[in-house]
């Protein structure tokens, strides 16, 4: 009878500790199973809360980064005021995955990132100071489909520029290793210049010994160059572009550019790219801007 009681008790405590760790929260996992992987010198964070079960949220982050050779031999600091996860492949980032097998997706945001490494000060000698940077990524392998979503990967600048990207692409695995041939399904991305290309052009033109309309005109002239093969569908978008580069001192609004072509595409369609009317027979090219003047494709620098 008492083995009995003992093999129930061992059965009941195996039971029960599985049972524990299906319902850790997202926090904890991020904890137990993550952090420790992490090569930061440190990392605190002011506040701490769990979203279900593969999500939470860090406030006031910091992290030290070890020095090496990528930072310059120095430690560098990164400061975030808020990252945000919704969910997050866990199983496959853990320290007993499969180092073949790529994360199936993950939604997350990272708000006010700052540091001290040079890549937070690389805009400083084009006269942008040292800003903010918000990023989202919100994606998903289908492993049996081979198809990447890509529903949002979005970068800004706070005060300054914002560049948005979606796509979808048949042919990728979720295993890392795997030589897929992705080829792409749609594509949108979006530039919403609030005034970086205002800042950053005059201080490149100069370092060119040029004028920065200089280089805008001979942006416009290569468009020039390709629209005149081009039909109406196709100028369309091009005035769109056109009408962008020209508005280069005060955008207004985002420029839009969408790829959706009438069969999934792949590196070995780009020399067709040049062909008339490809663009938009083959490759389902738009774009669309607010301040678009229509014939700015053909029209070409200061019309």
């Amino acid at each position: 009878m008492r083995a009995i009681w003992a093999g129930a008790v061992s059965a009941l405590m195996v039971v029960g500790l599985a049972t524990s760790a299906w319902a850790q929260n997202g926090l904890q996992r991020f904890e137990k199973e993550l952090k420790p992987q992490l090569e930061f010198k440190s990392l605190t964070y002011k506040n701490a809360t769990a979203v279900g079960t593969s999500g939470f949220v860090l406030t006031d982050v910091v992290a030290v980064i070890p020095a090496n050779p990528a930072t310059g031999d120095k430690e560098s600091t990164i400061k975030i005021e808020k990252f945000a996860v919704d969910e997050l492949d866990f199983d496959r980032l853990k320290k007993d995955a499969k180092d073949d097998e790529a994360p199936r997706f993950a939604r997350l945001k990272i708000e006010g990132m700052t540091g001290d490494d040079e890549i937070f000060t690389a805009l400083a000698p084009y006269g942008v100071p040292k800003l903010p940077v918000d990023i989202a990524l919100d994606y998903n392998i289908d492993g049996k489909a081979k198809v990447l979503t890509l529903k949002t990967l979005e970068v800004s600048l706070r005060g300054q520029g914002k560049l948005t990207l979606a796509l979808v692409v048949d042919g990728i695995s979720d295993k890392a290793s795997a030589m897929d041939d992705g080829r792409l399904r749609t594509a949108s991305l979006t530039i919403d210049d609030t005034g970086l290309i205002a800042k950053v052009l005059p201080a490149a033109a100069k370092e060119q010994g040029a004028k920065p309309q200089e280089l805008v005109d001979t942006a416009l002239n290569l468009l020039v160059g390709f629209a005149a093969l081009q039909g109406p569908p196709t100028l369309k978008g091009l005035d769109a572009v056109a009408s962008f580069v020209a508005d280069w001192k005060s955008p207004k609004g985002p420029l839009v550019v969408g790829l959706k072509p009438v069969k999934t595409a792949g590196m070995d369609d780009l020399d067709k790219i040049m062909l008339p009317n490809a663009l938009v027979d083959l490759f389902g090219f738009t774009a669309t801007y607010p301040g678009t003047k229509a014939g700015a494709a053909k029209a070409g620098p200061g019309k």
